[in-house]
């Protein structure tokens, strides 16, 4: 095997100046050869293969450079005192244990534009998917050249087992034991020659970059490997192959606590740990109360009480090393089943925490750069109830100072919480609450999760309620009580607060301030800046993702995403679809397909968020429907559709145009683009909040092997097998918007039209191109705004250059005309609502009473003696066999005729009348007939069988009146008879509520 490419950024971007300031070149004779990364003021970590056999003497570290044709203000040289390689490492086979240490004559003079990156802890996990970057000034392709400025490149973890299959294909003779797999099955992007030493990091959720690997290894530079059996050798690719620190963690502690002076005595933990089966005790980190703990400590304890008994914790003394995020030195306290209850650090004494278990994990961590005088920490068993539980793991009522923090922070809170702590100080003093850190989901009002602080116990003055990312002010009490209450709902959850509570002399001036409110400030759409480089206006709330990776569907922030609307059937989310214009909204056409018979049953609500909450939200119906004509429901050929709302949207901070680009032609494999949605599967229940998933562009040979039957107008993205197995969205409708280079904007590439599979080998999503559909939109688009007068200006989005019009790719075919010869051609009928006569009404009531026969007739046992339906003026007859509709236009007439005939089980359905919010229903039952009586007819109140049933209806209460009390009334009709039916006529007419 060819180990000559180990001296090894493609399909990256430029880094900006400062971004990642951890990171360094190694030079000789001036000379660049290798990157490395910045973990402490003397230690520098770098792969082994680069500085084996070279002389350290004349080997320079040069931090804070970017550009290497200037000599920049941050740029510092330092020598190298000492190399420490792995000793496991062997040049021959120099994939595992690829690392080694530098330790430099003089400390790195820290500052903005220096500073060490983190290194793994116990608790840091980035399981496959996660999005990570490598770093370095390597080679721009495969025997390309080599840049000037630093590069960064995007790279998913990659599925460990699935690696070590790939690379068995390439050699037998190394093992893998020490690397961390990342890339592309296409290839397209990877580190190459020049990057080897450089860092692999992955972002913590709450901001700290991680060194998770060292480049260390690939076959070539961004080949494709997926095929591998099928290449030859010298055309092979691989994943980029990084070792990984984690799991040579207590090897790398060790060298940097000591320097490698000498070969240290691994520490794991000073004092004893292990199970504590006791109804009382302490534990205290060190031993001596007057000195201080070790690096590099690592010891966990287990307390166990009797059953039945709860364990209540308690600090006499606390002092850690400081860190907001808790990430170097911290107490970690679990409940069972591994679950973070808290963790803590720094200073300030945490409050006392109730464990309402009769079991608790304790687990302290030390790194290998700074120590305090420890903590001491007293448990003790108590009866349930001794004390009043806050639902968060601390005592809600506090009589100290100290810290308190939302339960599992810094990781995400729990749902449904409801937490108090009451806060009492002597007379002479009043209570001050400063927070530390504090992010909770965010909303204008603050109506889904919030923290509220009341200057009373009762609860009815308040001095704050806060959410989103803004650090509340100083709250100081009006008096010597103060109360926090925190709020979670059942769904998004953010990582929480800490704060800060202390007692200050009373101040006879200090009163009590206004409310405050406090959450994300929506900028106002008036004055944010058009992005520079597309003419595009930014989102009101930049997209933030906090678990950055391709393996799990995670959060948004509200109006990240303000062209994603929801289409309802039923009041019910249908499909997504992307705000166009004032007047359209973009779907697939399988979204609709079926709908179309009652387009007058859809709405589009725009603005929406979370689909149980309907604050911000413009609701629209649907005036037509217009389905790509080249539209195949089979394959999902051209699966487009435009719908045309019956007035227009008004854009504001919640409603905005998706953005087209100026062009398609960087669609390669391996940009990360942006699928939103709202159900979110795998083990996990449906969010009814709008959810984000990172999904990586595949090439069009690779989506083959998952879609045999797709098209030139089809193209997929997301995780592909080894990538992610967790959770996805499926989003038929669904916008995929990609990333401007200054990723501040976002434009439209693709509409989902088949669904982001969650399996164990994943399916990545199938989308339709649309820029081969560009001219199709624009034309309909335009049409309707000439007639629209009602309509603004700016009927669609895109770049600057082009002049607000929408483009498509001299390179490929149009498919927007007409015109053209499809490969699978249906019918037109799809633009708004079918003409054919089968389905064409309203009818008179003489066709409809013939209609109605003519279906009873056609089945062998006829219905038993009818009623004769009356015939009152409702403008529309609707004649459906068994099957869930729902109808909208008032006033209207339906019939039905249900038959379990071929089903032995019988039949059930429903039909759904939804009127206006405002209004509500008269039901006339004119004709029941039923050839069984255990045939049932139920009417009940809204869309669920769970509502009180208005009344179960037989023949002989007909005719009947009903009134609904809300907007909507659902009727039921359904039998577990073979050879059973039903007829059933009705007419309803809607009113306004007075």
């Amino acid at each position: 095997m060819n180990f000559s490419l180990l001296s090894r950024i493609v399909g990256g971007a430029a880094a900006q100046k400062n971004e990642h300031p951890w990171m360094a070149s190694l030079k000789e004779n001036g000379r660049h050869f290798c990157g490395a990364c910045i973990v402490s003021e003397r230690h520098i970590i770098t792969a082994a293969h680069c500085v084996k056999n070279r002389n350290e003497t004349r080997l320079m570290v040069c931090v804070g450079d970017h550009d290497f044709t200037k000599t920049e203000d941050s740029q510092k040289m330092y020598s190298v005192k000492t190399v420490i390689i792995h000793p496991k490492f062997i040049a021959e086979k120099p994939i595992n244990y690829d690392v080694a240490i530098l330790i430099l004559h003089e400390s790195i003079t820290l500052n903005n534009q220096i500073q060490p990156a983190c290194l793994p802890n116990p608790e840091d996990h980035f399981p496959t998917g996660s999005l990570c970057i490598a770093l370095g000034w390597g080679r721009l392709r495969e025997r390309g050249p080599l840049p000037n400025t630093l590069h960064k490149v995007t790279l998913p973890v990659f599925d460990y087992q699935k690696c070590i299959s790939v690379m068995d294909l390439l050699t037998t003779q190394v093992k893998f034991d020490t690397v961390v797999c990342a890339g592309f099955p296409d290839g397209g992007k990877d580190a190459c020659q020049g990057d080897s030493g450089g860092p692999y990091l992955c972002q913590r959720h709450h901001g700290g970059w991680v060194l998770v690997g060292v480049t260390s290894w690939g076959m070539g530079c961004a080949r494709p490997w997926k095929n591998n059996w099928m290449l030859p050798p010298n055309q092979k690719g691989s994943p980029g192959i990084f070792t990984d620190i984690k799991r040579l963690h207590e090897w790398v502690f060790a060298q940097l606590d000591y320097g490698g002076l000498a070969q240290p005595n691994l520490v794991k933990c000073s004092v004893e740990e292990g199970v504590l089966k006791l109804t009382a005790g302490l534990i205290q980190v060190p031993n001596n109360p007057r000195g201080f703990y070790s690096n590099n400590e690592k010891c966990t304890w287990t307390i166990v009480v009797p059953q039945g008994k709860d364990i209540l914790l308690s600090f006499s003394r606390f002092d850690l090393e400081d860190d907001l995020d808790c990430d170097l030195d911290y107490l970690a306290i679990y409940s069972t089943k591994d679950n973070l209850i808290g963790k803590f650090c720094g200073s300030n004494r945490p409050r006392p925490i109730l464990i309402t278990n009769s079991s608790v994990t304790v687990k302290f961590f030390s790194d290998f750069r700074d120590f305090r005088t420890g903590f001491a920490m007293s448990f003790q068993a108590v009866e349930p109830q001794a004390y009043p539980g806050s639902e968060c793991g601390s005592v809600a009522a506090i009589f100290d100072e100290g810290e308190i923090q939302t339960m599992n922070h810094p990781k995400e809170y729990n749902s449904d919480s409801e937490c108090t702590w009451v806060m009492h100080c002597a007379p002479k003093f009043k209570i001050q609450v400063e927070f530390l850190m504090f992010d909770v989901e965010p909303h204008k009002d603050c109506v889904f999760d919030y923290v509220i602080i009341y200057y009373d116990l009762a609860g009815t003055v308040v001095a704050g309620k806060f959410c989103g990312a803004v650090l509340p002010p100083k709250i100081v009490s009006t008096s010597n009580v103060l109360q926090i209450v925190f709020s979670s709902d059942s769904f998004v959850n953010h990582i929480g607060f800490k704060a800060i509570i202390s007692f200050v002399f009373a101040d006879a001036d200090v009163g009590p301030p206004e409310q405050k409110v406090g959450y994300n400030p929506f900028s106002r759409i008036q004055s944010r800046v058009l992005d520079s480089d597309t003419g595009c206006m930014s989102a009101p709330i930049e997209p933030k993702f906090f678990d950055q990776g391709i393996a799990r569907a995670g959060r948004t922030f509200q109006n990240s995403w303000p062209w994603h609307g929801s289409i309802n059937f039923l009041n019910k989310h249908l499909c997504s679809g992307t705000v166009v214009s004032e007047r359209f909204v973009l779907t697939s056409a399988s979204c609709v397909a079926e709908k179309e018979k009652f387009q007058d049953t859809l709405q589009v609500v725009a603005g929406v968020h979370d689909l149980e909450q309907s604050e911000n939200t413009q609701k629209r119906s649907v005036s037509a429907i217009i389905k790509h004509p080249g539209f195949d429901p089979s394959y999902k050929y051209n699966d487009l559709a435009l719908i045309k709302l019956n007035k227009p949207l008004r854009f504001n901070d919640y409603v905005q145009p998706v953005c087209f680009p100026k062009s398609y032609s960087n669609m390669e494999p391996g940009l990360i683009c942006v699928v939103t949605g709202w159900h979110l599967s795998g083990e996990e229940k449906n969010s009814t909040k709008l959810q984000q998933l990172e999904a990586p562009l595949i090439s069009d040979g690779n989506c083959k092997k998952y879609y045999s039957d797709i098209s030139h107008s089809m193209f997929c993205a997301g995780a592909e097998e080894g990538q992610a197995n967790e959770t996805s969205l499926e989003q038929s409708g669904s916008p995929l918007v990609c990333p401007s280079s200054n990723m501040r904007s976002y434009f439209l590439y693709g509409i989902v039209s088949a669904g982001f599979s969650c399996s164990k080998n994943a399916k990545p999503g199938l989308c339709t191109k649309i820029s081969l559909f560009t001219k199709w939109i624009q034309e309909h688009t335009k049409e309707e705004a000439t007639d629209d007068k009602s309509a603004e200006k700016h009927i669609y989005r895109t770049s600057k250059e082009e002049g607000y019009q929408f483009t498509s790719t001299e390179e490929e075919p149009d498919y927007n005309s007409n015109s053209r010869e499809w490969p699978y051609q249906t019918d037109q009928r799809g633009m708004g609502r079918h003409k054919d006569v089968e389905d064409n009404y309203p009818l008179t009531s003489t066709e409809e009473e013939d209609r109605f026969d003519q279906i009873s007739k056609s089945y062998k046992q006829p219905p038993q003696q009818a009623s004769t339906p009356s015939k009152d003026n409702a403008s529309e007859f609707i004649h459906i066999e068994c099957k869930d509709v729902v109808s909208l236009r008032s006033p209207g007439k339906i019939k039905l005729f249900a038959s379990s005939r071929g089903n032995p089980e019988g039949f059930s359905c429903q039909i759904k009348v939804q009127a206006p919010e405002d209004h509500f229903i008269v039901l006339k039952i004119t004709a029941l007939n039923t050839s069984n009586e255990q045939n049932s007819l139920l009417v009940y109140e809204g869309v669920s069988s769970d509502n009180p049933e208005k009344a179960p209806l037989s023949v002989d209460r007909v005719p009947d009146t009903i009134n609904s009390t809300g907007s909507t009334l659902t009727l039921e009709a359904k039998t577990t008879i073979a050879n059973s039916q039903l007829q059933l006529c009705f007419s309803y007419t809607f009113h306004i509520v007075k």
